[in-house]
């Protein structure tokens, strides 16, 4: 039939057929052969359907159906999330702390440090599981358990089982924000990713204002408990997050292919959209190369460094708000309510940020950048003004609350940036790792001695706004000059580019042309792409 000859490179395979050679890269057939074989779950679904570009009626019709659909469900997750977390601070002030015989700073363990002790160990497993179980499932599986163990705070009348309960609670709310990333690069194009990661994070700015009103209305009630009003947080928390958790059940999608508010071609349609993300959607292995190069990508540490910086200051208004702002004098029953203009000003940031960043491409990074101004005065404020400027000094608490969009931020750059199911996972489990650290140390360096200033705690969110204006441009120009690096060697690729518009001018492969494959599904990460891929900052 012919016959192979390989060359003295041992890479290239010549084929003689009759008096034609055709030269052949045996690494790159086998490379393609692998990745088709271990590739993205959407692949065989997306091939079968055969669609290679998007109209601009279809493109709307479908995100109007994801937002709709998907959307409230990842709010309002997000929402329980904050309150079920922060239900043991805005309970402090109501008796928890005496019913609990909680002395000095063990308040300080049990309101954050095991709580986030517990969220970080289990992270490696939360981002196997990710990978292993339909995440749909995994997610309201969590809900559940997380609404039932919340239920038993109420029965805590020791620091001892207090310290219990919440390292377990840890353990299953750690799922949460890892499954509503991921599920943000399932379902988003790039360019709209900011914008619903604020959508699904502005549950926090709505757990804040709840939680105010929630707790007016526990600080109200007049049952003749031998305990305080504390313990209605968690009965009243938990049993809803139960309820709520079945139902996720039922109507939660695992991905694009299983979602019933879809039909077949338009699941398929929802593939398409995000083709061109280049990040996939779903691969069931472990790939250990995607692991190493994990860890050797400046890009993770950098966004691990990131979001150590933010939950310093997170992570110590979370834990201690409600006692800085009853430290001003307030009685309790106000300083719950005085807790709901923080919301309003996260919520307020957050529409601000995602507005920005629709309409200025690559602006993430002046986003995270300029919000932490604001955050370092009010500190600086808070700190400083005299005890005697009440007013002033809430006023100046309320303006710190600018710095959490830098999360928001940093979460759609992995959603963005990241590609490699595995690699993905890697990268952010990392970074919810260093999300715990930060919130574990927090807490610790509210000391009790220090109240009601506490200068140890102040100097530390001092110095991380100082760092978080710094940094983020730094992270831009390191992704600007690993794009224009790509630009030379390979040609000008769009960061962002879209099916809608057409894809064949952004590098996509034409399904069912001469055998080609739609290789955006192939698995591969950021760095096996660097023909096609562009980052994001």
């Amino acid at each position: 039939m012919g016959s192979k000859e390989v060359n003295t490179g041992e890479k290239d395979i010549e084929v003689a057929q009759g008096q034609s050679t055709v030269v052949v890269n045996e690494q790159e057939v086998e490379k393609t052969y692998h990745h088709a074989l271990d590739a993205d779950d959407a692949l065989d679904f997306f091939r079968s359907h055969g669609i290679t570009t998007v109209s601009p009626e279809d493109d709307k019709r479908i995100l109007r159906k994801i937002d709709m659909f998907l959307m409230p469900l990842m709010i309002i997750t997000n929402t329980l999330n904050f309150l079920d977390k922060n239900a043991l601070s805005n309970s402090v002030n109501f008796g928890l702390k005496e019913d609990n015989h909680i002395t000095g700073d063990q308040y300080s363990w049990a309101s954050g440090s095991v709580f986030y002790l517990t969220y970080m160990v289990a992270q490696p497993l939360v981002s196997r599981c990710l990978q292993w179980f339909p995440v749909g499932k995994l997610l309201s599986v969590s809900v559940i358990l997380w609404g039932a163990v919340l239920m038993t705070t109420a029965a805590t009348r020791s620091f001892a089982s207090l310290m219990t309960v919440r390292a377990i609670l840890g353990v299953f709310e750690s799922v949460i924000n890892p499954t509503l990333v991921l599920m943000t690069s399932q379902w988003y194009k790039k360019s709209e990713q900011p914008e619903r990661v604020g959508w699904w994070f502005m549950g926090n700015a709505l757990g804040q204002v709840l939680g105010g009103i929630i707790g007016y209305g526990v600080g109200n009630i007049r049952g003749g408990l031998e305990v305080g009003n504390w313990i209605w947080y968690f009965i009243i928390f938990g049993g809803f997050t139960i309820v709520y958790g079945i139902f996720l059940l039922f109507f939660f999608p695992d991905s694009p292919m299983t979602a019933r508010w879809l039909s077949d071609r338009d699941r398929a349609l929802a593939l398409a959209r995000v083709r061109l993300n280049r990040t996939g959607i779903m691969n069931r292995h472990v790939k250990w190369y995607q692991v190493k190069e994990a860890f050797l990508d400046p890009q993770t540490w950098m966004l691990v460094i990131l979001q150590f910086l933010t939950n310093i200051p997170s992570g110590g208004v979370a834990s201690y708000g409600t006692q800085v702002i009853k430290g001003f004098g307030y009685s309790a029953i106000n300083t719950t309510l005085l807790q709901m203009p923080l919301g309003v000003i996260q919520g307020f940031t957050i529409i601000a940020g995602g507005i920005f960043t629709k309409y200025y491409r690559n602006g993430r990074w002046i986003v995270m950048a300029v919000t932490q101004i604001p955050a370092l005065v009010g500190a600086v404020l808070l700190y400083t003004l005299p005890s005697s400027q009440q007013n002033s000094r809430l006023a100046a608490y309320y303006i710190i609350q600018t710095h959490s969009i830098v999360s928001i931020m940093e979460y759609s750059m992995i959603t963005a940036n990241i590609a490699g199911t595995t690699k993905k996972m890697t990268v952010s489990a990392l970074v919810f790792i260093s999300f715990c650290v930060g919130q574990v140390a927090a807490p610790q360096l509210f000391v009790g001695s220090e109240a009601p200033r506490y200068p140890t705690a102040f100097q530390a969110a001092f110095s991380c706004f100082a760092l978080l204006i710094v940094l983020p441009p730094m992270f831009a120009g390191y992704l600007w000059w690993e794009n224009r690096k790509r630009d030379r060697e390979f040609g000008k690729v769009d960061p962002e580019p879209d099916m809608a518009s057409g894809g064949a001018d952004a590098g996509a492969a034409p399904v069912g042309e001469s055998g080609e494959q739609p290789d955006e599904f192939f698995d591969l990460t950021d760095k096996e792409q660097r023909e096609k891929f562009r980052y994001v900052y």
